[in-house]
């Protein structure tokens, strides 16, 4: 059985006062700005996958419970009138039956539900706040890990010798031996007991850490040494276990990990202090692999396995996030259902980009609204999908100036792509310029005279007659030497593989462009400066059938 998340809806819950969205299993985008509830769905998620290991009546309740000190209700909504609730939608993908299951003040259908138990402990909620802690230390501090590994990772590690480390660290945390002051025996028992605990969380810490330090290490490797001027060796190492001494009040002593983290380059020294040789970005694309590394190590089968992002990638620039978005398209994380968060609009649309924004497996969601009105969900239209509709809605003009955009768009990333790099940012260049620069490129691929006189006449399902596919005729060749004959076989293969599938796509890549070249004079230029001369519903449908013609390319 495989379970997807199929339908979220939330109500008076942090931002959300009333809020619904439809997934039918398929993975989510999601761009909100500050205070439009994108953080709030991050937390009614977690909190709901957490709900399954917690009691009913306390632990669950009180972030339900209104006036009470922990809870979670939106501020400018009356509990009375709608008391708070989190309800998922679970869809056998088999069986294609749906479950729903609720947490509220009242309601708690979650609690021991296998589904839920294994895909909390499967599933991964990733923060920006892990990599701003990651890079919040000064100069003069020890880089010591553990509280953010305390908060954001001991809790997803899987069980070493039959306990859940989380459990194991739980039950010390405190430094409280003795929490009832039990004196005479049962106190001496109480200390025993609590130092039996420490040292079995001191004994299974440190082959966590390393077990996360190497995976860390291999997905840097895999991922990022590649663009690195000085690539870098990494170290997680617990460097002081954690202990507890003592046999009662006076004499006890607890004493919590430490986890530090540290660098090492080509020809130097090893690094303890990272935060004062490498930049921010730098820092945060080391924790992305450590803490994707730990989401490697601690693979869990289930049901249910949900990837939750919410602004990781804050800290990168945009070559180092869409190496992170590759990844997390790539087989690596392929047996997540992903919900991918962001308050940037430029990450948004460029991630939209490389999947495509058709694609049937992904949903693209802006949520807009405030917490003291109203957040909804509402699909992202590209500007290619408002053009669409404006020319159903027979708007031609919009629909122009929306194809401009698209077109202005595409025409750039074209030229991108065939240049190999990014243009020089501050720098303008027109419609026309990018795709007659990205047009000379694709030309210099082929020979010009082949382009013009054989590739550019010869319909495809013709190609194959250019050029006869047996040499037999050389064979029979009368007169010639077998020398010759070898060179007249070696141009022909030549000839063959000029003719070959890689230089038809070059091909139809320029003629592509030259049919977006004609009809920007009739459509796009209109569309972005307007102008007295008609549009016609077939330019324009032309018009968009060939932008998104040049999508596909880019695809």
């Amino acid at each position: 059985m495989k379970s997807r998340l199929h339908r979220i809806e939330i109500r008076n819950f942090k931002a959300f006062r009333e809020f619904t969205l439809d997934l039918e299993g398929r993975h989510l985008l999601v761009y909100g700005a500050n205070g439009a509830g994108k953080s709030s769905l991050y937390w009614a998620l977690y909190t709901f996958l957490q709900s399954a290991r917690k009691s009913p009546k306390g632990s669950i309740a009180k972030y339900f419970e209104p006036g009470g000190a922990e809870n979670l209700l939106n501020i400018h909504e009356d509990a009375a009138l709608k008391p708070g609730e989190i309800a998922l939608t679970l869809r056998d993908v088999a069986a294609k039956i749906d479950t729903t299951y609720r947490i509220s003040k009242a309601d708690h259908s979650t609690h021991q539900q296998p589904v839920i138990l294994k895909g909390d402990l499967a599933s991964d909620f990733i923060t920006y706040r892990f990599f701003f802690g990651f890079s919040d230390f000064k100069n003069s501090q020890k880089f010591n890990v553990w509280p953010l590994f305390e908060k954001e990772i001991l809790p997803f590690c899987v069980s070493t010798g039959g306990k859940v480390p989380v459990d194991c660290w739980n039950a010390i945390k405190t430094g409280v031996a003795n929490p009832a002051g039990y004196s005479g025996y049962a106190g001496a028992d109480a200390y025993q007991a609590f130092h039996a605990r420490t040292s079995e969380f001191a004994a299974m810490l440190p082959g966590i850490v390393d077990a996360i330090s190497a995976q860390a290490q291999k997905f840097y490797d895999e991922h990022f040494a590649a663009g690195d001027p000085a690539p870098i060796k990494l170290k997680l190492g617990v460097t002081t276990i954690p202990s507890s001494t003592g046999g009662n009040q006076s004499s006890f002593q607890f004493t919590i990990p430490v986890v530090e983290f540290g660098i090492q380059v080509p020809g130097k020294p090893a690094i303890t202090r990272p935060q004062s040789f490498l930049n921010e970005a730098k820092l945060t694309q080391l924790a992305l692999c450590v803490r994707f590394a730990a989401s490697l190590v601690n693979l869990r089968e289930s049901d249910l396995k949900l990837l939750v992002l919410d602004d990781l990638l804050v800290s990168l620039d945009m070559s180092n996030r869409m190496k992170v978005v590759e990844i997390l398209l790539s087989e690596t994380f392929a047996g997540y259902q992903k919900i991918i968060l962001t308050h940037e609009l430029g990450f948004f649309r460029e991630f939209r980009r490389k999947l495509g924004a058709s694609h049937p497996n992904w949903c693209f969601i802006r949520l807009e609204g405030t917490a003291a009105g109203k957040i909804e969900g509402r699909i992202e239209k590209t500007e290619l999908q408002k053009a669409e509709e404006y020319l159903h809605g027979h708007n031609l003009d919009e629909a122009a100036v929306c194809l401009r955009k698209a077109a202005d768009d595409m025409a750039k990333r074209y030229r991108e792509w065939t240049d190999g790099k990014k243009l020089p940012p501050g720098e303008f260049f027109s419609l026309t310029e990018n795709l007659r620069a990205a047009r000379q490129r694709l030309l210099e691929k082929l020979p010009n005279k082949l382009y013009a006189r054989v590739l550019l006449g010869t319909p495809p399902a013709l190609r194959d007659h250019l050029v006869p596919t047996s040499d037999v005729d050389i064979d029979a060749l009368a007169g010639v030497d077998v020398a010759d004959r070898g060179r007249l076989k070696s141009a022909r293969r030549y000839l063959r593989s000029l003719l070959k599938d890689d230089n038809w796509q070059v091909m139809e890549n320029i003629r592509l462009i030259d049919e977006v070249l004609d009809t920007t004079e009739r459509v796009l230029n209109p569309g972005a400066h307007g102008g007295d001369a008609p549009l016609y519903p077939h330019e324009v449908r032309k018009a968009l059938d060939l932008v998104a013609k040049l999508e596909t390319c880019l695809a």
